[in-house]
């Protein structure tokens, strides 16, 4: 365990070491956030979101903007990732990488985790690739270890494919609108919040902005007036009495 700490925070492991630790925050929050944990004295702004457009969306502001949307619609005009054209075979890498078929949350974890692993095991004082651990190897190493990872990444990820296609064909014919909710985190004049909604049964987090732009508190129950534009939120109105 010592050594495993030690080649962590060497200086060949310490950049990966850190992303990992942001990976595993982001979903230690989310995992907090899921099973609603109100009794925490602290406000945690999360927002994870299972987008009706898109496999699933999770955001989270940790001091650092974790945005990133992959839309679902990257296989447009995508045969295969031989198809003529630069563009093309772009999104035909990525497809085959399954971005846009997994949440983009989901492949990050899995790449950083694959990143990491691999260059503890070749950077450390015991290995036979870079026992010296020296920084210049470590970089030299760098593209080789993402491109395993990338494949690895598509590996780990095959078999949550079909799932998340069954779970976007299914909320799609959910029917959103006119729903009420409560809020699982509060939602500070323009900012996104989640809410829990209970439809046939299942729980379902949609993020949310308030309709007047307006603060509204974690707990608070509110309706759902409609889709936002862009399609990654929900636009809400608190019921005063309900």
């Amino acid at each position: 365990m010592g050594e495993l700490i030690t080649a962590a925070f060497s200086t060949s492991n310490l950049l990966l070491t850190f992303l990992l630790g942001l990976v595993s925050l982001y979903w230690l929050s989310v995992i907090v956030g899921a099973i609603g944990m109100d009794s925490l004295d602290f406000d945690l702004d999360l927002d994870a979101d299972i987008d009706l457009d898109v496999d699933i969306d999770v955001d989270m502001d940790v001091d650092v903007d974790m945005d990133v949307d992959v839309d679902a619609d990257v296989d447009t005009d995508v045969t295969s990732i031989g198809t003529v054209g630069g563009g093309n075979v772009f999104l035909g890498i990525l497809r085959f990488l399954n971005f846009g078929r997994v949440p983009f949350m989901v492949l990050l974890s899995t790449i950083i985790l694959s990143l990491w692993s691999i260059s503890i095991y070749c950077n450390n004082d015991a290995s036979w690739i870079n026992p010296g651990n020296t920084t210049s190897m470590a970089a030299l190493l760098f593209l080789p270890n993402l491109i395993v990872s990338l494949l690895l990444s598509k590996i780990f990820t095959a078999p949550l494919v079909p799932i998340f296609a069954k779970l976007n064909t299914a909320e799609k014919a959910l029917v959103i609108d006119g729903k009420v909710g409560t809020l699982m985190t509060s939602i500070k004049e323009d900012e996104t919040g989640q809410l829990k909604i209970d439809i046939n049964g299942s729980i379902v987090s949609l993020s949310v902005q308030s309709n007047d732009g307006k603060s509204i508190q974690k707990g608070d129950k509110v309706v759902v007036i409609e889709k936002m534009e862009d399609g990654k939120a929900y636009v809400v109105q608190r019921i005063e009495h309900y």
